[in-house]
């Protein structure tokens, strides 16, 4: 008995002595914005092993020898925070941390899933992550829409400054632009220095390049598709930005909570400071323009919803002090949504397009406007069935009316010498109809397929002219005229349009895929420059001009790596195009009441392989594209006015066959991100005299082959430097500056190669649009 308490006592005592040299630390971890706790953050300490973490009230508890501690502690997306202690009592220590803010970009709501390129069954689709935009350099500091899509492979443009862009080899004219499903015919400001979209506005951008959904036509290369932001629904937020040529502001809210919403993003410009920082012949040069995009969405209840959309737009931009180009884009839509039940629902859109554009000169005795115009009226119905999550199925119908005008001329004051022309404006009508099923058969396999037939009538009032069998259509074989009514049809076109897209997934991080579609375009952009410009104007087609067509095939192999943090791809694709739309040697386009006799229809051909490496995670993320292609067409006419090249192939304006661009961002600390593009292109086809002769005592210049030729290769670097002033992804109120730098290294990338007479002699000379490196500052307020 006695032998059991002492061992009691001594145990006692033990315990008393090993509890007197332990002691507690203890606190509390939270957010240094918010002040809310946080959980899971790790509590380490320096000579130990192990350590503790913070439950859900952010709180831990541990128990430590007596001593000298650096303690440690660390958690997702927050700065490390070390601190040192003298543990010789209990001690109660609360830790406020830092959000990291160069993992802000990690921690953002993503819009699209990390492995989207390898489970969904589309190829060819690029899709632009809109806050990464702002990171991108470009020119003049201004974000832009086109110029961050021409970082993907297959998309170019013919150089700085153009209008539009190209996607693997096609025209400008073959791009369906599509904004909240309203037709944009103009995609540039400034006549293609900037985008005409404010991507301010945007919520997502979507680019069809292949497998392009049987809900779209009437364009052969490509479907670009960008939807504006909803509007918040539970309070007012926006951005103000200030830049060297731009100012913008968007504004969204709830004008009845959660009920009525609505958006509003506008900017314009004053771009005249840097344009007279050129050298003559710009020095006289004026421009602006603005644009305005506004919406308004109402939830009626939990099942229908109807939503007004508008965009606005107006350029102009003078050239000296005798001539103005403009350019103003009016559209509106309204949409109608109804859920019936949670596997079906029913959308109507009506969409109005008006774009007018043209010149004014101001010449003494010479002063006139020309004005084209085109107005797109639209409707749309479609229903969406989805019975089950793995199968979707939609069909619907859309009618478009046109109705454009190729030009009207007249003169601006008494005295001018200009005479009235007007040239009979067209009417069509397209009607078609469609059909899709988007099915995951299983989880390696998946398709989608639909149809699409398009019915096209060219319709009256207007006299058409019917030229003499076997010979070249010129105003002299001309052997009779016939006068349409209004709305008789002159002439009708049509047919199907299959879709198919096709996709194997090998593993979980990688599939193939396969898509095949026929496009009909009836609008085509009659232009005998390379990029858009204002004098240029659409055209339906005709009795005499029949529908483009393309048949593409594209076969494409999909890896991911590192849990999605690399992204890899290389697509091929084969074009077969009928009724390419090519001029005459010589053509004359402008106030042709014949134009028909200028065009002749082409075949053409685009092949191409395009490779891409992605990173999408870490402070270093970027993105390596590489596209080997090339775009050809072939004229074969029985008639030496028609021919070009002797029949044989030839390089399309847009056949550029190697482009490289490279991009980078790198999250440095504090809310510091560096960015860089490097890009190269082959120089665009070009037609450079064959040789000179000497007529009636002059020198004259012979230029007997089309795009035979090359202008220099296109190299550029640009970079850029980001703050973010954030601490917290939700800091509701923060302000960003930017500081970027293009053509660092100043290169005269050559837009064109022009020929001029020169006493007996020719002599070439080269046009640059940008021949130093160009800075720029802005800077944006979020609230």
């Amino acid at each position: 008995m006695r032998t059991t308490l002492l061992g009691v006592l001594l145990l006692l005592f033990s315990f008393h002595a090993i509890s007197q040299s332990r002691f507690l630390l203890s606190g509390t971890v939270t957010d240094a914005t918010s002040g809310q706790p946080i959980p899971g953050v790790g509590v380490f300490f320096s000579g130990l092993s192990s350590g503790t973490l913070t439950d859900s009230s952010g709180k831990y508890m541990v128990a430590l020898p007596k001593g000298g501690y650096i303690v440690t502690m660390r958690a997702l997306g927050y700065k490390v925070e070390t601190f040192n202690i003298n543990l010789n009592q209990n001690l109660t220590r609360s830790v406020q941390l830092s959000v990291r803010v160069d993992e802000l970009a990690e921690v953002e709501i993503k819009t699209t899933k990390e492995d989207r390129n390898i489970k969904e069954t589309q190829m060819g689709v690029v899709k632009l992550e809109m806050k990464n935009l702002k990171k991108i350099p470009v020119v003049f500091g201004e974000t832009d829409i086109i110029k961050a899509l021409t970082l993907q492979p297959g998309i170019t443009t013919v150089g700085e400054g153009a209008g539009g862009f190209n996607v693997r080899g096609g025209r400008v004219d073959q791009n369906l632009v599509l904004l909240d499903g309203m037709p944009i015919y103009n995609t540039s400001h400034l006549l293609g220095f900037l985008s005409s979209i404010n991507s301010d506005a945007l919520s997502g951008v979507s680019l069809y390049k292949g497998g392009i959904p049987a809900q779209y036509g009437g364009r052969l290369s490509s479907l670009l598709e960008m939807n504006t932001k909803s509007g918040n629904a539970e309070r007012l937020t926006g951005s103000v930005g200030v830049g060297l040529i731009t100012s913008k502001v968007v504004l969204e809210g709830p004008i009845l909570k959660n009920k009525i919403t609505f958006m509003v993003a506008g900017r314009v410009a004053y771009p005249n400071f840097m344009i007279n920082q050129f050298p003559a012949p710009t020095d006289k040069s004026k421009a602006f323009f603005y644009d305005l995009n506004a919406k308004i969405q109402y939830r009626i209840n939990s099942k229908n919803i109807l939503t007004l959309n508008s965009y606005r737009s107006y350029d102009n931009f003078k050239f000296a002090d005798d001539t103005l180009y403009y350019a103003k884009t009016q559209n509106l839509s309204i949409q109608y949504s109804n859920l019936i039940n949670k596997n079906l629902s029913l959308n109507f859109q009506g969409i109005y397009c008006n774009y007018n554009f043209g010149t004014q000169g101001y010449r003494t005795d010479y002063e006139f406007t020309l004005n084209s115009n085109v107005r797109h009226n639209e409707l749309r119905a479609f229903a969406l069935y989805t019975p089950k999550e793995q199968l979707k199925a939609e069909i619907g119908v859309n009618a478009i009316d046109y109705n454009i005008s190729p030009g009207n001329l007249k003169p601006d004051v008494s005295t001018s010498s200009i005479i009235t022309l007007d040239l009979p404006r067209e009417f069509a009508r397209e009607v078609s109809p469609y059909v899709s099923v988007d099915w995951s058969i299983t989880s390696k396999i998946s398709l989608q397929a639909g149809a699409r037939y398009s019915i096209f009538q060219n319709l009256g009032p207007k006299q058409v002219f019917d030229y003499a069998e076997g010979q070249s259509r010129s105003s002299q074989s001309v052997i009779d005229s016939i006068s349409y009514g209004k709305n008789q049809v002159i002439k009708q076109y049509g047919g199907i349009e299959p879709r198919l897209s096709l996709r194997f997934a090998i593993t979980k991080s990688s599939a193939v895929k396969f898509s095949y579609n026929r496009m009909r375009q009836y609008l085509h952009l009659i232009s005998n420059t390379t990029a858009i410009s204002p004098v240029d104007f659409w055209k339906v087609s005709d009795k005499h001009i029949p529908p483009q067509i393309a048949d593409q095939l594209s076969f494409g192999i999909f890896k991911n790596f590192k849990d999605n943090t690399y992204e890899t791809s290389i697509e091929a694709y084969y074009k077969d195009i009928q009724n390419l739309v090519e001029y005459k040697n010589g053509a004359r386009l402008y106030f042709n009441p014949t134009i028909e006799t200028e065009l002749i229809a082409a075949k053409g051909k685009a092949y191409g392989i395009e490779g891409s490496i992605q990173k999408n995670k870490g402070r270093l993320k970027g993105s390596l594209s590489y596209t080997y292609s090339r775009t050809l067409a072939r004229v074969q006419s029985d008639f030496p006015s028609e021919q070009i090249n002797r029949g044989e192939w030839f390089p399309s304006t847009f056949d550029k066959p190697h482009n490289l661009a490279i991009s980078i961002q790198h999250f440095i600390s504090n809310g510091w991100t560096f960015s860089a593009n490097f890009v190269y292109a082959s120089g665009r086809p070009a037609t450079y005299p064959d040789r000179t002769y000497r007529l009636l005592g002059k020198t004259v210049i012979d230029y007997s082959s089309r795009n035979l030729d090359r202008i220099p290769d296109y190299h550029r670097l640009d970079a850029s430097l980001l703050k973010d002033t954030r601490k917290t992804p939700e800091q509701k109120k923060y302000t960003t500056f930017s500081l970027s730098l293009y053509n660092i290294y100043g290169r005269r990338n050559p837009y064109s190669i022009y020929f001029v007479r020169y006493n007996n002699s020719i002599r070439s000379y080269r046009l640059s649009v940008f021949g130093s490196v160009i800075p720029a500052v802005a800077v944006t307020y979020n609230f």
